[in-house]
């Protein structure tokens, strides 16, 4: 009886040590920027050099070249890639950090699932008042329920000029 009561003190002392040591990492873990509390899409940072790899949905179905991740854009902006996809639909939007989208739209690779299609399109939006944080998402939508099921999100900053 003994040697159990002290083993679950063993056990809840250890359980009590570990939510510690954890709660006190996350507290010294760097939290978001200021820049990413705020509801504000307007930044001035500058993010790292552009990317010179295409960024590649979790599945491999979509691939986006262009723009590359962390470019500075303006209006009118291309993006292209290729993709294998249902009827060679695909979805575009450019978003801010907010995930208000400023521009979006439809368009067809050159060719549908099995095969690898190649898009391009050339997206306009109003350019914003100052240099923004965004996305270029890419995605695919449910033939079934309209869910997205791949999408390539490009961060970006677009420029205001």
């Amino acid at each position: 009886m003994r040697r159990a009561l002290l083993l679950i003190a063993f056990i809840l002392l250890f359980i009590v040590l570990v939510n510690v040591f954890l709660l006190s990492s996350r507290s010294q873990a760097p939290g978001p920027s200021a820049v990413a509390r705020t509801a504000s899409p307007t930044v001035s940072v500058t993010p790292g050099a552009p990317s010179p790899t295409a960024l590649v949905s979790a599945r491999g179905f979509i691939v986006v070249r262009r723009p590359l991740a962390n470019s500075r854009v303006s209006s009118p902006l291309t993006i292209s890639g290729d993709a294998s996809v249902f009827e060679a639909n695909l979805n575009w939007r450019i978003v801010d950090t907010t995930g208000r989208p400023l521009a979006e739209g439809i368009t067809t690779a050159s060719a549908g699932a099995p095969e690898r299609g190649t898009f391009t399109i050339a997206a306009t939006y109003a350019d914003p008042l100052v240099d923004t944080l965004g996305s270029v998402e890419v995605f695919e939508r449910s033939p079934r329920d309209g869910s997205i099921d791949e999408i390539v999100r490009v961060p970006v900053v677009l420029v205001h000029r």
